[in-house]
């Protein structure tokens, strides 16, 4: 399934209401993966990618056993973070299913770190298949959308 994005012009037609379960599922899946970057629970932000899935964004390219524990590392770096999930765009066909999420990642650095505080703008784009225990990310791509940085506050 390619990401065109003509196909989510309108007019939109109704969704068979018998998907709403898969479709509620797969929407779940980067709010899952977001939880797990904010909570520092690695192994809740992996559970929603297969075991051979693969991922695309700043870091470049890799099997997502590679990528993630880079990501999960340069988040867990910041005082705090907090992954807003806003806008999502499903497409379903059958047991394999495509979503863009947009995303405001907010990265605050410790009072009196030098690191600087970082919220940036990112699309999630996630292929997702179905499997016999339920739909997993087997494709992402973060596509970041923009960046504003700012001084850690000063120590307290």
């Amino acid at each position: 399934m390619d990401y065109e994005i003509k196909n989510w012009s309108g007019p939109i037609a109704p969704f068979d209401p018998a998907e709403q379960p898969d479709r509620l599922a797969i929407l779940q899946l980067p709010k899952v993966y977001a939880l797990g970057m904010d909570m520092r629970d690695y192994d809740l932000s992996r559970s929603v990618f297969s075991d051979d899935a693969m991922s695309q964004g700043s870091l470049g390219g890799a099997a997502i056993d590679e990528y993630l524990p880079k990501v999960y590392a340069g988040a867990s770096s910041y005082q705090a973070t907090q992954h807003n999930i806003t806008n999502q765009h499903l497409e379903m066909n059958g047991d394999e299913a495509r979503l863009i999420s947009y995303a405001i990642a907010v990265h605050k650095a410790a009072p009196g770190s030098d690191m600087t505080n970082l919220t940036m703008g990112v699309q999630y784009r996630d292929w997702c298949r179905k499997t016999d225990k339920g739909w997993l990310i087997y494709r992402r791509q973060a596509v970041p959308q923009w960046t504003e940085t700012s001084p850690a506050p000063p120590a307290a």
